[in-house]
């Protein structure tokens, strides 16, 4: 059974018997390998997908297991979905505009429940945006200085990308393509790319995200630029140490709350908890962001192939902060997939 066969089984068992219909870019891309517009109809033995002239050609190119049928205008969709479905109930990801009657109900959970275990042709993507993650990382002592902009890092950042065939995420928590904050703006978890001026004695937070062959992997370094205070220093060697913690909780039939715990448990014992205002990690894969959520109280346990972040951090306000960030497959033991040294690396 192919890799693609194997996701519509998935994803027609979450439906539990219902019919299903995939019409955003992430869902059709895991179904058939094409990004892009249309509606997919999700059968067993392929997903026919309905798009217009724009992508029709493409979508035959590149699309896997798919059988692709053109409409000329939007107004055919509804036909040509319609006649490829059923009698009986009908689950959609999205809003659609013909979608508006009772047998059709809009459930994106079926979709990412079927998509948080990652099969080998996932993780072996995953891998390869992670060490593109590392070839990137190791070339940033020589950008981060003193007088150059967090524009300036977020350009070279894009083109060391670029160089390594990765293409930017879909976050929906940055509008910057990389995260890149500088002195007080790393005390802010999402900053967006400004022109504040990298400083000696500054700490610089560094997140990037791209994504290979439509994968994601997530990786976080704070970088010291010239000598920083003791405070800083071991502000850094609390969150390493609490990053460490949490890696050491992630393996298959691990609790995600206790991840989370095992990290936050390290920052109280240092007094700088309440300095940490987010989760400890997430899902990685075709978003940025997917199942399972690695936080507080969670009971939901991890499973093999699952592929999550592990990133505490800490943010005082108006001054610096540090976060650390891997990201790893799950297994008997954990599979660390960004290998960038996390010893605090000093820059400019």
């Amino acid at each position: 059974m192919s890799i693609f066969s194997e996701r519509r089984k998935r994803v027609l068992a979450e439906a539990k018997g219902k019919q299903v219909l995939a019409a955003t870019g992430p869902n059709l891309f895991y179904l058939t390998d094409f990004f892009g517009g249309g509606i997919g109809v999700v059968r067993p033995d392929k997903t026919i997908l309905v798009t217009g002239p724009l992508e029709c050609d493409r979508a035959g190119e590149v699309g896997r297991e798919v059988e692709v049928v053109k409409v000329k205008k939007r107004a055919d969709y509804e036909k040509a979905v319609s006649g490829f479905l059923e009698k009986g109930k009908v689950v959609v990801d999205r809003d659609l505009e013909f979608a508006k009657v009772k047998r059709f109900r809009k459930k994106p959970q079926v979709f990412l429940e079927a998509r948080r275990i990652k099969d080998a042709e996932e993780v072996e993507r995953i891998k390869r945006a992670s060490k593109g993650m590392d070839a990137i990382f190791e070339s940033l002592p020589g950008v981060i200085r003193p007088g150059k902009t967090e524009w300036d890092v977020g350009a070279e950042i894009m083109k060391l990308a670029t160089l390594n065939e990765m293409t930017p995420s879909s976050s929906d928590v940055s509008l910057s393509p990389a995260i890149v904050g500088a002195g007080s703006d790393g005390a802010l978890p999402h900053c967006e790319l400004s022109d504040r001026k990298v400083k000696a004695g500054d700490f610089v937070v560094v997140d990037i995200f791209f994504r290979y062959r439509g994968y994601h992997s997530d990786c976080t370094r704070t970088f010291a630029v010239g000598t920083v205070s003791s405070e800083m220093k071991k502000a850094y060697g609390a969150v390493k140490e609490a990053q460490e913690e949490a890696l050491a909780a992630i393996h298959e039939g691990g609790v995600c709350g206790d991840v989370n715990e095992a990290a936050v448990a390290v920052l109280r014992k240092r007094r700088l908890a309440r300095y940490l205002n987010h989760s400890i990690g997430h899902g990685v894969g075709i978003d940025i962001h997917e199942l399972p959520a690695i936080t507080k109280g969670s009971r939901v346990k991890l499973m093999a192939n699952d592929v999550v972040t592990d990133e505490p951090g800490v943010y005082f306000k108006g001054r610096f902060g540090v976060r650390i960030e891997d990201t790893v497959a799950v297994a008997k033991k954990p599979v660390v997939l960004t290998r960038y040294t996390k010893d605090l690396q000093t820059v400019g």
